[in-house]
């Protein structure tokens, strides 16, 4: 989290059982990090951190004891608030999971090595993370508001088959959502100064969770699953035969640990039955329920795109003409969708991130809500640069002067409108 001010999150060890109602620091906007989620593993806390994701705020009464007797109170703690958790546990709370994206890590040999690798390499040479802060802090007065044309089109590609899909597909929308913000030096802006979403964040996040949400209501299995399977299958070839934990983790040259922790998921999905009812015992473990094909959830970009053109409707597309590449020439592919062989590129003004923001480009001393473009795939990128993402030349916020993106003359950029709204 060292990438991120410390505005952006809250972290904790664990909590009381009612703190999310108690607590006074801030939730709104910010994500709530939990190093261990044995830390709020109770039921009453697991109830409240669930109403803060769904309802994005926390409406808690109590009674309490004043100079008057008892007396009601209405504790009020508004979100919307993200969550990080991490465990070691096969699962949590089965309420709590289906508001959450579990992101499992790698237990292989390989990724060990990599790590080891990794931590050798490091030099523990300090890292200038104030271009990343910066970012952050910029992006609390840039525009967020997000439109994604194609959102029905999408919901009409994705099978309907569970009842967790009602929660999964708006986080895949708010991802994509999140993604634009993050690029939306290169995307273009509606009569509103909406951002627009292009197929291009789709895929993106298409890519991160895919087999995330398809796990997530069992219309496809994991990998890791997959061959802990296979080993047991291989290992139970004669009539009456078993496997155990030992023989499973020598057979996929895993540690015992790692070799258990799969063996659990495959139990708790019913894909391995263990025939041993005596605890303390060795795990005898045989086949159980049949592997499904895996089914695809979210589309393909190219499916998306194709459908897009069958209804007439226009294809949002990244505004390559306001972003600087490397590559003046050849036709590339971005995600499964063809992007055009040639790009021009609009000459950019430079902007040095402060500490607090990005300065106006005309007034010292004086920040603004310009839009800056950061280079992808870089872990240190360069100063944002203001670039003009229309095809008409930036215009002036009325309030402040910052430039913005808008249709007509007169506007004003989000953060004016926000004061004077308040």
């Amino acid at each position: 989290m060292a990438y991120f001010p410390e505005t952006a999150f809250h972290a904790l060890s664990g909590m009381s059982e009612r703190a999310l109602a108690y607590g006074d620091e801030p939730l709104s906007h910010r994500m709530l990090i939990i190093y261990e989620a044995a830390g709020m593993a109770g039921e009453y806390q697991s109830y409240l951190l669930r109403s803060l994701l769904s309802e994005g705020r926390i409406r808690y009464e109590t009674v309490e004891k004043t100079s008057d007797g008892m007396r009601p109170r209405l504790i009020e703690r508004e979100g919307p608030t993200g969550v990080i958790l991490t465990t070691t546990a096969v699962k949590l709370h089965p309420e709590n999971e289906t508001r959450l994206l579990s992101i499992p890590v790698a237990d292989t040999r390989d990724q060990t090595r990599l790590v080891l690798l990794a931590l050798a390499a490091d030099t523990g040479e300090p890292v200038d993370l104030s271009p990343w802060r910066a970012l952050q802090t910029w992006l609390d007065h840039a525009e967020r508001r997000v439109t994604i044309p194609y959102a029905a089109t999408l919901a009409g590609l994705v099978p309907p088959v569970a009842v967790r899909l009602r929660r999964d597909f708006g986080a895949v929308l708010n991802l994509i959502r999140a993604h634009a913000v993050l690029q939306q030096a290169s995307r273009d802006h509606d009569e509103d100064g909406r951002i627009v979403a292009t197929i291009e964040d789709y895929a993106v996040v298409r890519d991160l969770v895919a087999d995330l949400v398809s796990e997530g209501v069992e219309a496809t299995v994991s990998e890791t699953i997959r061959q802990t399977v296979a080993a047991v299958a291989t290992l139970t070839t004669g009539d009456g035969t078993s496997a155990s934990i030992t023989q499973i983790a020598k057979h996929l040259q895993l540690d015992k640990g790692a070799a258990s922790r799969r063996v659990a998921s495959a139990r708790e999905a019913g894909y391995l039955v263990n025939l041993e009812d005596k605890r303390g015992k060795p795990a005898r473990l045989v086949i159980g329920a049949e592997l499904p094909d895996d089914l695809d959830i979210l589309p393909q970009p190219d499916r998306l795109a194709d459908a897009l053109r069958g209804e007439g409707v226009s294809i949002p597309r990244n505004n390559t003409s306001t972003v600087q590449h490397s590559k003046d020439s050849a036709s590339t592919s971005h995600n499964g969708v063809d992007e055009p062989s040639s790009v021009a590129t609009t000459p950019v003004q430079q902007s040095t991130p402060t500490a607090t923001g990005f300065p106006h480009p005309d007034r010292e001393n004086e920040e603004c809500c310009s839009v800056a473009v950061l280079s992808e795939g870089v872990q240190t990128p360069s100063p944002p640069q203001v670039v003009s993402t229309t095809n008409h030349d930036p215009l002036a916020c009325v309030e402040c002067g910052a430039q913005l993106y808008v249709s007509k003359p007169g506007g004003r950029c989000r953060t004016c409108r926000e004061r004077i709204a308040s």
